[in-house]
């Protein structure tokens, strides 16, 4: 922005009142990130490691990583066909349903080489066991649970997770598993809506639960949306808490859950969106992505994030804050050329320290026009504008934060440069072996052609699967 047209001071009351419009409207006075992009290969420059090396061809996508607390496991959502069970090939019915699934964590000094599929990488199907719920009075089973579609799991300890299930009765329900057992998981739901016991009950939709550091409160979002994860014809959107110490108790009828942000059920006035929320490491904060509505900004296109306090000192005589301290991080100006649909800011996870947030968005990269996601970062207090911190010319969602500091996300970028340049080195001197025992007469120019024509099918793999990988700069 020019701004030396402050040096006549008669327009200091304008450009005041200009300041003030900017950031009703969502822009802000915060210097742009330098126009530079450190590129290594096809991805930012940095310790990346591939943890999904599956060679698939059936664009399968693997969602949400999630680490275990005691560091050895990888809990996921994927495409139903991800790995084959004894389900009927030719049912489609269930094929847009998403499944769980866990695989090791496997040793990043190691080198990877591509694998077949998931099981030959120790990946496992959760496979959930029935459950019934009394739903408008009467019995209602889950005749077929791990069937359902499924999403956002986390780790509620070693043994347990907590995830969404569309009930296709009620709407979208948070559930809990124990899967010890992999192939037989008992359930319980969490927590029921009260009209959930009435004739007719309505949809509402529970999704995206995130547990505080000491495992007693879940948050997670709710609204009445006809269509699950879907927030286009949403009333009722808001930030939900669960209180664990009651969760599931009578069928989760007798869960006890408060508001956390203003809830509206007119449409009108009622907040637009409010996604992915995530604990502060202290637990004294909440952080999502949310409308512009929430900032009372106008509804306008994407979303930015959001903190609000979480203190529950008017709890026992219901008198929450709602909305406490609501606090934008994230200011996204549009430019001409920028995607219709607005620019998305989501799935906010903070650093171990609480220091730095990590984010998923559309906001252009540095020197590129693209407006795919990539994952970007901004200080806690959101005092500086967002950086990118690992890009690719394809999607990268879902920072998870390692214990060690590394980010676990999902990317379509497919094999990474170097590990592509490491696989093909190795092919060449097989070559140069087969070549010298066989007799092969072929020269080294052959070798190399032969080598690279080998790897070459690897490089298709870009956009066409998200596979998991973690990343540290």
């Amino acid at each position: 922005m020019n701004m030396k047209w402050l040096r006549n001071r008669f327009l200091l009351l304008p450009y005041v009142v200009l300041m003030v419009a900017f950031v009703t409207v969502g822009c802000t006075s915060k210097e742009d990130p330098g126009e530079t992009l450190d590129i290594s290969g096809n991805h930012s420059t940095g310790d990346l490691f591939m943890v999904t090396t599956d060679t698939s061809s059936d664009g399968y996508h693997y969602l949400t990583p999630q680490l275990s607390p005691d560091g050895t496991l990888i809990l996921f959502s994927a495409d139903w066909w991800a790995i084959p069970t004894e389900r009927d090939p030719g049912d489609a019915t269930f094929v847009k349903n998403r499944q769980m699934l866990t695989i090791p964590l496997p040793p990043s000094d190691i080198p990877k080489e591509p694998e077949l599929d998931l099981p030959s990488q120790g990946g496992v199907l959760i496979i959930l066991q029935e459950i019934s719920i009394p739903i408008s009075g009467v019995d209602r089973y889950f005749t077929d649970m791990k069937n359902m579609d499924k999403g956002n799991p986390i780790w509620e300890d070693d043994t347990h997770v907590i995830f969404w299930v569309n009930t296709e009765f009620v709407g979208s329900r948070l559930f809990r598993a124990d899967i010890s057992d992999p192939s037989y998981c008992p359930v319980e739901v969490l927590f029921m809506e009260p009209s959930d016991a009435r004739p007719s009950p309505p949809a509402w939709q529970h999704m995206e639960g995130t547990l505080s550091p000491d495992k007693r409160w879940l948050a997670f979002t709710r609204s009445g949306c006809v269509i699950p994860d879907s927030f286009e014809t949403c009333t009722g959107v808001e930030l939900h808490v669960l209180d664990m110490s009651t969760a599931a108790i009578n069928d989760g009828y007798d869960a006890f859950t408060f508001p956390l942000t203003r809830m509206d059920t007119d449409s009108t006035t009622a907040y637009s969106r409010i996604e992915t929320p995530k604990w502060s490491p202290d637990g004294t904060k909440i952080i999502f992505s949310g409308g512009l509505d929430v900032a009372g900004a106008g509804v306008g296109a994407g979303t930015e994030i959001f903190t609000i306090d979480f203190d529950t000192t008017g709890l026992a005589v219901g008198n929450m804050v709602l909305d406490n301290n609501l606090k934008r991080l994230t200011y996204t100006s549009m430019a001409e050329g920028d995607p219709i649909a607005g620019i998305f800011n989501y799935g906010p996870v903070y650093s171990n320290d609480g220091s730095t947030v990590y984010f998923a968005s559309t906001r252009r990269a540095p020197t590129t026009t693209l407006h795919d996601r990539n994952i970007w970062y901004i200080p806690s207090d959101g005092l500086l504008e967002p950086q990118i911190y690992f890009f690719t010319r394809s999607d990268d969602v879902d920072p998870f934060v390692m214990p060690n500091g590394k980010l676990l996300f999902s990317s379509a970028l497919g094999f990474p440069t170097e590990m592509l340049i490491d696989l093909e080195e190795k092919s060449y001197q097989t070559w140069v072996v087969r070549n010298e025992e066989e007799d092969l007469g072929l020269d080294e120019v052959q070798m190399r052609e032969l080598a690279s024509e080998e790897i070459r099918n690897l490089e298709f793999f870009e956009g066409v699967m998200s596979h998991l990988y973690t990343f540290s700069k």
